[in-house]
């Protein structure tokens, strides 16, 4: 399960330490996008945490992806990788050697998609949804709804900051934290 709630955050998750100078923590980048490359950030996740940080480009199958390392509170380590082509963002799946679309600048809302492996169905619900966290009040937030056979989550992303927040059954159960 742990693996599967990784393959979500992230992208959100592909963080720098978490802000461009001058934004404040809950503020996001109107001009930039939903998946921008942010050095190193800290995410909450039910009752445990994670930090990601970027680690630097590697190639995989002859494509150059974006390298981020997942180390959670208990000492595992998770790895993403990600690259962008033609407005989209595509995660690589090690386990089958394949990619799966994250998020395409062309998806209107209520655009429905499935993973490489058939195993999560997306739809994008929303450009302009709200979250609120014991962080901060977000507002005009992409929402991603990833259903799984047993769960479906809802991943929340900022423009100019990426994932800051995920809800199972309209309770929050992750979000971005300022507290390291």
């Amino acid at each position: 399960m742990k693996k599967l709630l990784l393959f979500f955050l992230l992208i959100c998750c592909v963080p720098a330490i978490a802000q461009s100078e001058g934004q404040s923590f809950c503020g996001g980048d109107e001009d930039g996008n939903y998946f921008p490359l942010i050095k190193k950030k800290k995410l909450l996740w039910s009752d445990t945490w994670y930090v990601e940080e970027y680690k630097g480009d590697i190639t995989l199958n002859g494509k150059t992806y974006k390298a981020f390392r997942q180390s959670w509170k208990n000492g595992t380590i998770d790895h993403m990788y990600l690259r962008e082509e033609d407005g989209k963002v595509l995660q690589y799946d090690a386990c089958c050697e394949t990619e799966t679309v994250r998020y395409d600048q062309f998806f209107e809302q209520g655009h429905t998609w499935q993973s490489e492996k058939k195993d999560v169905t997306y739809t994008l619900l929303s450009y302009h949804a709200e979250l609120q966290t014991p962080y901060c009040n977000y507002s005009n937030l992409m929402a991603v709804e990833a259903r799984y056979e047993k769960v479906t989550f809802i991943f929340y992303y900022q423009k100019g900051y990426g994932y800051v927040g995920a809800k199972n059954r309209d309770k929050v159960i992750s979000c971005a934290t300022p507290e390291w």
